[in-house]
């Protein structure tokens, strides 16, 4: 059952794709000298630079250049320029019955 139902999570249309030169996020599962609370565990601003068919990917550090090989499923997108509307809701005053 677990098979069938990753296998459905794969070929779904949500599924993340990435491509090269799109900015993206990396998980940091190695040290974790902090408690979770404090630290987030996303680093960084990369970018891709080559995406191999087994789901691997090159992604480059724009702050001084190196390029890395890392695992597609440790990559988050980035999306710059990201809106927040704020909407608010104005409360009446309450209406107590006795």
């Amino acid at each position: 059952m677990f098979k069938d139902t990753h296998t459905f999570c794969k070929t779904c249309e949500n599924y993340q794709k990435f491509y090269i030169g799109q900015k993206v996020l990396l998980y940091n599962s190695r040290l974790h000298l902090f408690p979770r609370k404090l630290r987030s565990r996303w680093s960084g601003l990369f970018i891709e630079k080559h995406v191999y068919p087994y789901g691997a990917f090159d992604i480059e550090n724009p702050k001084n250049g190196n390029v890395c090989k890392v695992n597609g499923h440790r990559l988050k997108v980035y999306f710059d320029n990201f809106s927040v509307e704020n909407d608010s809701i104005e409360l009446g005053d309450p209406v107590y019955k006795d």
